[in-house]
């Protein structure tokens, strides 16, 4: 009876994800919830293996495996084999979900290189029939599979290496407790939006600035609490962004203020920011204040 392929790099994310939870900590590697495929000669077989896939490498182990990857692990393959195989489990996975566009250089470069594995994997682009798709799939399992069981050869070395090996352990916990998942950050964002009084989705907001605030997450002092070091971050960040965006224009000064286009609307404008950042978020209010700035004294 054959052995599915799939079902072995499954037992080899398990044992992962028990030994890092084990010796680490419960949030070293996160359940993995995207469902996994159920066959391994199809279309769809394909695109579900790289669904769980970049789950698993880049969300469930997003701080714990590109840590792993740094050291060295078992001996199928090494570690520069693993970081090869992550790339490319990235980039089938931004084909199978973006519209990649030719005007971009990065684009194109993925799919060049995404239509150069498929030929070499399966012989054809696109692959066609059971047996291609089947080719593809097993090339994909082989590729997770080594990035996993390379973690779990880094997580042994680390383990057998009692000194050195609690300061690794000590340093991946300190890593994966200032790597904030998404949802921590959306929750401060939303509470900071609340407090300013401002209207602003907290997840489009939070995106773009992700990888800079845990960058500066990396920074604060172990003794320091992080939740009350982010707090200012974030509402300084709300305050420059809703700033930038001001909710009156050079039109609404030029005719509060009866002034011709010139020097002068530009130098309100900035002085509108400066008092929209201090608190003053309503446009009337904020053209009022500008119009007594501008009255002369009697």
């Amino acid at each position: 009876m054959r052995v599915m392929v799939f079902s072995q790099l499954n037992a080899s994310v398990v044992d992962l994800r028990n030994t890092l939870c084990s010796f680490v900590g419960e949030r070293a590697f996160r359940d993995a919830t995207v469902r996994p495929p159920v066959g391994e000669d199809s279309e769809i077989s394909f695109l579900r293996l790289v669904a769980w896939s970049y789950a698993v490498v880049f969300e469930a182990g997003r701080v714990a495996i590109p840590y792993l990857l740094q050291l060295p692990g078992g001996t199928s393959g090494t570690s520069s084999d693993a970081k090869v195989a992550r790339r490319r489990l990235n980039i089938l996975r931004t084909w199978s979900v973006h519209n990649l566009g030719f005007g971009s250089n990065r684009d194109a470069s993925i799919s060049r290189d995404v239509q150069r594995w498929f030929m070499v994997t399966s012989g054809m682009y696109p692959p066609e029939g059971a047996e291609a798709w089947r080719s593809c799939f097993l090339a994909l399992c082989s590729d997770v599979r080594l990035i996993v069981e390379h973690c779990q050869g880094a997580m042994t070395n680390v383990l057998l290496a009692p000194d050195d090996g609690n300061a690794a352990m000590a340093d991946l916990r300190r890593r994966i407790d200032r790597s904030w998942p998404a949802e921590e950050f959306h929750k401060v964002v939303g509470d900071a939006v609340i407090r300013l009084g401002m209207r602003i989705d907290a997840e489009k907001f939070s995106g773009p600035r992700l990888s800079r605030w845990r960058e500066f997450l990396e920074t604060v002092p172990d003794s320091d609490d992080l939740a009350a070091r982010m707090v200012p971050m974030i509402e300084r960040d709300l305050i420059d962004h809703v700033a930038d965006v001001l909710p009156i224009n050079g039109r609404d000064v030029m005719d509060r203020l009866g002034l011709a286009p010139g020097r002068d609307v530009g130098d309100a404008l900035l002085r509108a920011r400066e008092l929209f950042r201090s608190g003053i978020v309503d446009p009337a209010e904020l053209l009022e204040r500008l119009k007594d700035e501008s009255t002369p004294s009697p």
